[in-house]
């Protein structure tokens, strides 16, 4: 019985078999559109607020500057490059990735592109024509779930007409969603909160400067006024607007005077703090240690700097590796070794070094290349170190080979 209702399940309505099985909360058979309204307004907030520019900005140049190794073609494996362009060999894989993805872009501009999409999107999509790389922006972009496969297709839409993009044509790029295997969810949802108060804060304060706004103020009067009088004040107040510049005076007799019910002052409107507070989480979110942006602060700029590459650009790097390792079929790695914050001081580096020659993992040239010394000439230096006693090598790693006291 079991077996039956698997068999049945396994067939769509039209009888082909399901190579993905149907998705569960995710309006599975429609279009699934990548301009949503939390995507819109994050972008917006790209532009408009300070700490999501400079945290994106942050996140999306570091990945661009970490070049991409390309190495051998994976066994056993069918890239989906193959089901669209079966003559396609890869040879030119490396000048796509690391120098230029196509005639009118550079490798920088085009991963800083693709990291900003991936961080207010949550998506990235990258068309390959056979020869070139190009970034779709997400903007334009809807997905088409399909019957058999998980993506049927994707539809283009820059200038009000549709372009239909195959799946193969196309490198899907996306974070993690709970309920959507189409779409992805940006970092920076969970802080929509935080950037809609900061927004209300700024706007509030613009308007206090702006409007010169003194709160909480009332007239009183020891008398009861008459409507010729009451009109005359109302008359005179509404002539009066600080935000044109004016300065006009206002005149009040009859025993009115003023009274100030808040007692609040331009210093009491000091957000420094709060938005300081808000600012922080929106860049928690993205992954950012807010500490990196404080110039002040330089007591652990080193320590943060390496948790920034090992929590967050290197995830979001390798994420990008990955789709391109599916789509191309090659092994990818990230050249960490060429990232600054990655690099060891000197004289750790020294000491690893050593430690790897007099253990016999690498030959002495091997280690002058990794310090950018030239080649020595000598025979030995291309030999491995092969220590005769390893147990004499225990007590220090650094120290290859026989123990000195062996003959005593």
């Amino acid at each position: 019985m079991l077996n039956s209702i698997k068999s049945i399940l396994s067939y769509d309505l039209f009888g082909s078999i399901k190579a993905m099985p149907e998705q569960p909360d995710s309006k599975y058979g429609q279009e699934h559109a990548a301009l949503e309204q939390d995507t819109v307004n994050l972008y917006n907030a790209y532009t408009l607020f300070e700490c999501v520019n400079r945290g994106v900005n942050l996140i999306a140049d570091s990945i661009a500057t970490i070049p991409i190794d390309v190495m051998d073609r994976q066994e056993n494996y069918v890239p989906v490059s193959k089901r669209k362009y079966p003559t396609y060999r890869g040879n030119d894989l490396s000048t796509l990735l690391n120098i230029a993805p196509n005639p009118d872009q550079d490798r920088v501009e085009f991963f800083t592109g693709i990291g900003i999409d991936l961080l207010l999107a949550g998506n990235a999509y990258l068309y390959f024509d056979g020869k070139h790389l190009y970034r779709l922006p997400v903007i334009y972009i809807k997905v088409k779930a399909g019957a058999t496969r998980l993506v049927e297709k994707y539809i283009y839409t820059p200038n009000g007409v549709d372009i239909i993009f195959d799946p193969d044509e196309v490198i899907r790029l996306k974070y993690g969603s709970a309920t959507n295997p189409y779409i992805g969810s940006s970092r920076l949802s969970s802080a929509i909160n935080s950037l809609g108060i900061i927004d209300k804060m700024n706007t509030y304060q613009k308007n206090y400067f702006k409007n010169s706004t003194i709160l909480g103020v009332v007239l009183h009067s020891k008398n009861i006024l008459g409507e010729r009088t009451k009109k005359r004040l109302k008359t005179e107040l509404q002539g009066y607007r600080p935000d044109l510049g004016a300065n006009r005076p206002i005149i009040l007799d009859g025993d009115v005077t003023l009274d100030n019910l808040s007692k609040q002052t331009n210093k009491d409107l000091d957000y420094d703090l709060s938005l300081k507070a808000r600012e922080e989480r929106v860049l928690h979110a993205l992954g950012v240690p807010p500490t990196l942006l404080d110039p002040s602060n330089t007591n652990t700029v080193n320590e943060n700097i390496k948790m920034f590459y090992l929590l967050t650009v290197i995830p979001l790097m390798q994420r990008i590796v990955s789709g391109l390792e599916r789509y191309f079929g090659y092994d990818l790695k990230i050249a960490t070794a060429e990232i600054p914050a990655m690099i060891p001081d000197e004289r750790s580096k020294a000491q690893s070094l050593q430690t790897l020659v007099n253990s016999g993992i690498l030959t002495r040239n091997e280690a002058r290349n990794e310090i950018r010394y030239g080649e020595h000439s000598a025979d030995f230096a291309d030999d491995l170190i092969i220590p005769a006693n390893i147990a004499g090598s225990a007590l220090d790693s650094s120290v290859g080979g026989r123990p000195q006291n062996a003959d005593k």
